[in-house]
């Protein structure tokens, strides 16, 4: 049976559940706003650690500068070490007022501690046949290290669990081991691939990986592991209660946001601090007084960081996470301060019989418009209805209409929640493309001129042909159920004879110059790049953000659909009716409608002021604006035998009669 088969009968048996209404029962929704507080005290840290509720800092002058600082900020003690610079050390740590630290000299990396107020500093051991060391930690009598040995990485056999999907780790060599404070021997640990590692409560608590089972948590014998695939491959992880929270960075599932769990397989993620992005492992400390000390930026573009603590005494991970399950990969995923996520990505027909079996052990669906499930969602039902969840209308009345039009049935009823909206586009060197007469028109046949009068006045442009011509296509399909239409006839022939491989060009470096210039505008070879830069494609929301406060930049459309329109590929969530725990759920809902209200440069809200006041941001609103969401026909119907017909292996005729009867086969389906 077809998945489309699949949803239409489960849908089917939803449809006998909506004339009930929301149930606005308060759930176990955990925690809430955090609290921060910036150390503007501080100076250019190199690296940090935290112990109670001091802040340990080291910065580089004169050589190495060991500062403490109060929850306050205030600096209560430093010292200046000149045997070494800042940048000779690797990592801290920080046990019973002393900082440890790695020193790497002559190939070695030697292990000392230092007295913060006498600026005493003890040899202690060494360690070698490493190229790094990136975490230390002290428990008991020993010093635990975490480091890599580049040459001894190799490659690792993905695990695959019960869904069919792969779970990938690449292997770097890391190594642990430990080091006797007393006697300074060192011990190598057996575990074979360790990601990173904490103490508390007077354990070392080891995340790694092994095929059998995934990404684990173990004690540093690691007798007994308990396997939990919800990080994937992280940075660093560290306890910040004895009850067992910790923080975590590193996660590409997580980005620009502080994600909080615990070390067991049941327990989801707590998405805690949204607008933070640190990566490196030196860049998250945490100490067991329930504080979490972050170095970050204030954007995923800025480089320019600092030091933040935030306040997560009260917050707890309860194990009954909100279960999410998808069957693709999203890079947008829904917000709400303290609700606690457990994503699952299934096979598409592991999501499929999920669904179908009106399964009780989930409780929403992340799903995209341009999957084909969405067009079955919006054609033939829906899931559970979200009209009398607090806040969800008043935030689609905040969206642009065609926004809360495509969540809409014809009956009324809000099928989904929208979490994202992305629009592909160009961005363009306004000057430059003047100077060179390049105009950047929505109309096709202007538009493909255009690309002609580029190829031979610049190679300082990005298109791709393929995703050009499947924009059209897809912007075709928006309006119409066949191919066999005068209107596409010249639009194939169009695509086929003028968009030919010599007017597009792949320059993978201007998006790396327009990003260098944002934060290094002295950099002398991008800068060169930049400055020559006509435009370049941007195809996710994240790149368009990246880049909205460029004064030299502005935004065009890629060549509009028959009606006027951008499409825009939507995400959604949708909640299972047939959850046990469906107050809680709804609750979720009602959290995100409140955090997305007010959310910046959302691409969905129609209030201007809530972008940037910069004339690219303008532009992108208007072209998000000016968009449509089409629940799209899947690319497999037409994709590959338009290109055929493109290269001349299939006629026009050929190519229309067979992508007809697929499109019918699916349609009716």
């Amino acid at each position: 049976m077809s998945l489309g088969k699949y949803i239409s009968a489960l849908i089917a048996a939803v449809l006998l559940l909506f004339s009930c209404g929301c149930n606005k029962e308060d759930g176990s929704i955990n925690n809430g706003i955090i609290e921060e507080f910036v150390y503007e005290q501080t100076g250019d840290v190199v690296l940090m650690t935290a112990s109670g509720d001091v802040l340990y800092t080291l910065e580089n002058s004169d050589g190495a500068v060991f500062s403490a600082f109060d929850l306050g900020g205030n600096k209560t003690a430093s010292t200046v070490i000149p045997d070494f610079g800042a940048y000779e050390v690797k990592c801290i740590c920080a046990d019973n007022n002393k900082i440890y630290a790695v020193i790497e000299k002559m190939k070695k990396f030697l292990v000392c501690s230092v007295d913060i107020n006498s600026g005493a500093v003890e040899h202690i051991g060494e360690v070698d046949e490493l190229d790094n060391i990136e975490k230390i930690g002290v428990c008991g009598n020993r010093l635990y290290w975490l480091g890599e040995h580049r040459s001894e990485a190799k490659p690792v056999e993905p695990f695959t669990n019960e869904e069919g999907v792969q779970i990938y780790f690449s292997d770097t060599g890391k190594k642990m081991g430990s080091i006797d404070l007393e006697s300074g021997e060192n011990t190598p640990s057996d575990i074979e691939f360790p990601v990173s590692f904490s103490i508390s409560d007077g354990k070392v608590t080891v995340y790694a990986f092994d095929n059998i089972g995934g990404y684990y948590f173990a004690d540093y014998s690691a007798s007994e592991k308990n396997y939990s695939n919800k990080l994937g491959l992280i940075t660093n992880f560290d306890f910040f209660k004895k009850s067992g929270e910790f923080a975590f960075i590193g996660s590409t599932d997580f980005q620009g946001v502080l994600p909080v769990s615990k070390a067991d397989g049941e327990s989801g993620v707590i998405r805690a601090v949204n607008g933070v992005y640190p990566f490196l492992t030196s860049e998250l400390c945490a100490s067991e007084s329930g504080y979490v000390w972050l170095k970050t930026a204030d954007s995923a573009t800025s480089f320019e960081k600092k030091i933040k603590r935030f306040d997560l005494r009260d917050t707890v991970v309860k194990g009954d996470p909100i279960r999410v399950i998808s069957s693709q990969y999203f890079t947008e995923q829904p917000f709400a301060a303290g609700s606690e996520i457990q994503l699952n990505q299934l096979s598409g027909e592991g999501f499929a019989l999920t669904v179908l079996s009106l399964d009780k052990s989930y409780d929403a669906a992340m799903i995209s418009s341009d999957q084909s499930i969405a067009h079955d969602v919006k054609e033939k039902g829906s899931f559970y209805p979200l009209n009398g969840v607090k806040g969800v209308s008043e935030y689609l009345d905040k969206c642009f209409p065609y926004i809360k039009e495509a969540v809409t049935d014809p009956e009324g009823n809000i099928c989904m929640f929208p979490v994202a909206v992305e629009i592909p586009l160009i961005a363009y060197n306004e000057k430059n493309c003047a100077e060179n007469g390049i105009v950047l028109s929505p109309d096709l046949e202007t538009f493909i001129q255009t690309l002609k009068r580029a190829s031979t006045v610049s190679e300082y442009y990005d298109l791709n042909r393929y995703q050009f011509v499947q924009t059209q296509l897809i912007g075709y399909l928006s309006g119409n159920t066949s191919f066999d239409t005068e209107e596409f006839r010249q639009l194939a022939i169009l695509l086929k004879e003028q968009c030919t491989d010599e007017i597009f060009n792949g320059n993978f470096e201007l998006y790396s110059a327009l990003m260098t210039m944002q934060n290094y505008p002295e950099n002398p070879y991008y800068k060169s790049i930049y400055e020559k830069t006509l435009f370049t494609q941007l195809l996710y929301r994240i790149q368009q953000t990246a880049l909205i406060n460029d004064e030299n930049l502005r935004a065009a459309p890629f060549p509009l659909s028959a009606n006027g329109k951008s499409v825009a590929v939507c995400t959604f969530l949708c909640v299972n009716p047939y959850s046990d725990r469906l107050p809680e759920t709804l609750k979720f809902i009602e959290n995100i409608a409140s955090a997305m209200s007010s959310e910046r440069n959302s691409r969905m809200l129609t209030d201007i002021e809530t972008y940037e006041n910069t004339t690219f941001a303008k532009d992108i609103f208007s072209i998000y604006q000016n968009g449509e969401i089409y629940f799209q026909i899947p690319s497999e119907i037409y994709a590959e035998d338009f290109e055929r017909y493109r290269v001349g292996e299939i006629t026009l005729d050929d190519f229309i009669s067979e992508a007809d009867r697929k499109l019918s086969a699916y349609l009716n389906e």
